[in-house]
């Protein structure tokens, strides 16, 4: 029930996105992109075991990571401007996250 109603506060603020610093205002819902490029739709580049983080935290199997697409900082030394900037990924659904997450 909990994750219905953040869902709910979610799509709302795509209506009028402010989700990052640069607040740009534009309706998500309705097809439009902001400064990071994206939609309301889960674009994911990736989900997977990650292992390069520090041994305490991805332990011996990994953990649990998706990589979004889209960002709204464009910074110049971007490790990952594949996936930031050119929009390197697949749409999702909701579901299909929750199942991709629950096989790692």
């Amino acid at each position: 029930m909990v994750l219905n109603i953040y869902s709910k506060i979610s799509f709302e603020d795509y209506k009028q996105c402010t989700l990052c610093p640069r607040e740009c205002k534009v309706d998500r819902t309705k097809g439009h992109t902001g400064y990071c490029e994206e939609t309301d739709k889960l674009h994911i580049s990736s989900i997977c075991a990650h292992f390069g983080e520090e041994p305490p935290i991805s332990g011996t199997n990994g953990s649990g990571t998706v990589f979004f697409t889209g960002c709204s900082l464009k910074c110049c030394y971007c490790q990952n401007f594949q996936i930031s900037f050119e929009g390197m990924g697949i749409f999702y659904t909701c579901e299909q996250v929750v199942d991709e997450i629950n096989k790692l």
